[in-house]
């Protein structure tokens, strides 16, 4: 039994090391910028993934829009009702549209 747990840990190295990894933090709609949609961003973007994938994103709003419909298409999500939909992508749209580029600019001044 010994010889094959330490087969194991030489065939796979990182195992370990994912296993000793913590949970992450629960999240809650506060991660994501305050303004009109946040909470119905939160929620409906939550069901399926982290705001993490939102949070490092930078699309335009048909960009945004489109999106919703490959989700919808290919990943399985629930479509939403258009009302909400509307106010989902202008949100995103509005707190993670494309960034400046950031030639120039100093990264420690934002």
């Amino acid at each position: 039994m010994r010889s094959m747990l330490l087969a194991l840990a030489f065939a796979f190295p990182l195992a370990g090391a994912a296993l000793a990894q913590p949970a992450p933090e629960p999240e809650d709609p506060s991660i994501l910028p305050a303004g009109d949609g946040q909470e119905e961003t939160f929620y409906a973007c939550t069901s399926c993934h982290s705001t993490a994938i939102i949070r490092r994103s930078a699309f335009n709003r048909e960009q945004w829009d489109g999106l919703m419909d490959w989700m919808a298409e290919k990943q399985g999500m629930n479509p939403l009702e258009p009302a909400d939909r509307r106010q989902i992508v202008d949100y995103l749209a509005r707190n993670f549209g494309p960034r400046a580029s950031p030639r120039g600019r100093n990264p420690f001044l934002n």
